[in-house]
């Protein structure tokens, strides 16, 4: 993964990524460039059947905050509603991946390497702090009227807990996803000892893709990209066609 410098100089060569900047101001090119250099695909969420929006949108934004590329919802059977009040336009920059089978998001979650712990309380439960981050990580959590489904227990090879000192035996599911998602991604970048885990081509993409998304203006967009389109075959037909050489 490059670090913000480096991959500002691989943008600065790609003729439309520099084309967006150069709309931009400097600040706000560099934020664009800053935040993809530091996201995360190794650590995510998945949200069992949220009933409240107002929840689901907090971890939208948690996740965003903490620098995660994408959050799953399991619909089922109520589906995904942003509270825009709340989430404050987070799911620009974090994948919000819908699913409408739980078995079908855990199960390519794990073929994909991560490891699945399932938010519960009692005994069998490890501790967020012992969550094992040398490897890929998701975090699942369930409903805030009855927690997470037997069927997804079942379908977890972990469960965690955040240990608790008052009285109450559990947090709101949108703050405990906050604290855990602040353990496990910092941990997952102590381990990594990178700010993220991205290719260079992927934080690229990233990176025009949050470049594209800050100008806020369709038309503006649409004209850059034709105009490097134009130039680029320009440049092509300038180029000599191939043929034997000698």
């Amino acid at each position: 993964m490059p670090d913000a410098t480096t991959l500002r100089s691989l943008l600065e060569a790609q003729p439309l990524a520099a084309a967006f900047m150069s709309h931009l101001s400097a600040h706000r090119a560099q934020r664009m460039i800053d935040v993809a250099a530091g996201r995360l695909n190794s650590v995510t969420v998945v949200l069992e059947n949220l009933v409240d929006n107002h929840n689901a949108s907090a971890v939208l934004r948690t996740c965003e905050g903490m620098g995660v590329s994408a959050m799953h919802v399991v619909e089922q059977p109520n589906r995904w509603e942003k509270n825009k009040a709340i989430a404050r336009s987070a799911d620009d920059w974090v994948s919000v991946r819908k699913h409408k089978g739980l078995a079908r998001c855990l199960g390519d979650l794990s073929a994909q390497g991560f490891d699945l712990y399932a938010a519960d309380v009692g005994q069998g439960c490890v501790s967020v702090y012992d969550i094992d981050v040398s490897r890929p990580v998701a975090l699942v959590f369930g409903s805030e009227h009855s927690g997470l489904s037997k069927r997804a227990l079942a379908l977890t090879e972990h469960r965690f807990t955040i240990p608790m000192h008052g009285m109450v035996e559990s947090f709101n599911v949108s703050v405990s996803a906050a604290v855990a998602l602040w353990e496990v991604s910092s941990r997952r970048r102590r381990h990594l000892g990178t700010a993220s885990d991205l290719a260079t081509d992927e934080a690229v993409a990233l990176a025009v893709r949050y470049l594209k998304r800050a100008l806020k203006n369709p038309e503006l967009v649409a004209h850059l990209e034709a105009e490097v389109a134009e130039q680029a075959a320009g440049t092509l037909a300038g180029l000599p066609s191939g043929g034997p050489v000698g």
